[in-house]
């Protein structure tokens, strides 16, 4: 009994190491971010200069450079401030403060709100969800289906989205009362473009259907809201804003998607962005979450193996 008792105790201290050793992978989310890019601008996290040329969120510990040609925008997420570097400048840039190495740096000013807070929450949160767990390897094809229960949709973002549980089988969705077949398909994401939708909340469930008959029928309905109308105006107006605070940052915009339930949005924002920049996986927790809640599993398995490989955990 008292062998049991050490045992137990061995498990529990190695599972509480094992947590801590979690938390210290983890990524904080971003101190700063580098905008209005302007001719050669350059950063180093790990000992290698990397040319920037567009939006980039950064990292405690990073140091930026101007070239002769070259300006960029700083903004704090510390304090909400932005401040200029000239050309020929290098800083760096931690969670305290931006130390001016050589060169010139403007005075802080105001940047106009917390345009980074919500999405380093949205990192943070992130965090939890690329760790892979051991698993047998198998397909999903138990025909079992988990679809996103709340999700927002409108004309300009119209997909709706589930796992592919396999390519032997077929789906049948159901919005209100009215019944879509959707065909089989050998890709891991079945994506389906809703049209004919009143503004307002919606009733919908995804069915797995195999010659003909019905396979898997979910326990209960999920939500569907159609942005539209007077609802719409406004968040065109609040993407509107965020557009012209940071010019060209994809990243805030899907995550203000994410936030408002546009998460097949966000999803698509974040995957084309980094099939454009391979090699800038930092930010992939945010496309993970996506994966997360959306329920695409296989998705989701395979980005967080090449976050924490690149990651080199």
């Amino acid at each position: 009994m008292k062998l049991q008792w050490i045992k137990l105790n061995v498990l529990l201290m190695a599972i509480f190491v094992l947590g801590l050793a979690n938390q210290a992978l983890a990524l904080a989310p971003p101190v700063a971010m580098l905008t209005q890019v302007k001719g050669t601008v350059e950063v180093n996290k790990d000992n290698e200069w990397k040319k920037v040329t567009s939006n980039k969120f950064i990292f405690d510990g990073t140091k930026a450079r101007t070239g002769a040609d070259g300006s960029v925008v700083i903004i704090n997420q510390a304090n909400s401030t932005s401040q200029t570097m000239a050309a020929n400048t290098e800083v760096e840039i931690t969670a305290a403060a931006i130390k001016v190495i050589s060169g010139k740096l403007s005075e802080p000013q105001k940047a106009g709100g917390d345009v980074l807070s919500s999405m380093n929450q949205r990192f943070e949160e992130a965090q939890r969800y690329t760790t892979v767990r051991r698993s047998v390897d198998k397909k999903e094809t138990d025909q079992k289906l988990a679809t996103i229960r709340e999700v927002t949709l409108s004309e300009a973002h119209p997909d709706l989205v589930w796992s592919n549980v396999g390519p032997e089988f077929s789906y049948r969705l159901i919005i209100d009362d009215k019944t879509v077949d959707v065909a089989a398909s050998k890709d891991e994401m079945i994506r389906y473009k809703v049209t004919g939708l009143t503004p307002g909340v919606h009733k919908y469930r995804v069915e797995v259907m195999k010659d003909g008959a019905a396979v898997f029928v979910p326990n209960g309905d999920r939500s569907l809201t159609w942005l539209a109308g007077s609802a719409l105006d406004e968040f065109n107006k609040k993407l509107a804003e965020i557009k012209a605070a940071t010019p060209g940052d994809d990243f805030l915009i899907a995550n203000f998607l994410d936030e408002k339930g546009l998460t097949v949005a966000a999803m698509d924002m974040y995957r084309k962005y980094f099939k454009e920049n391979p090699g800038d996986t930092e930010m992939f927790p945010l496309l993970i979450k996506t994966y997360h809640d959306l329920k695409l599993n296989e998705l989701k398995k395979e980005a967080a193996l090449q976050y924490n490989k690149s990651a080199g955990n």
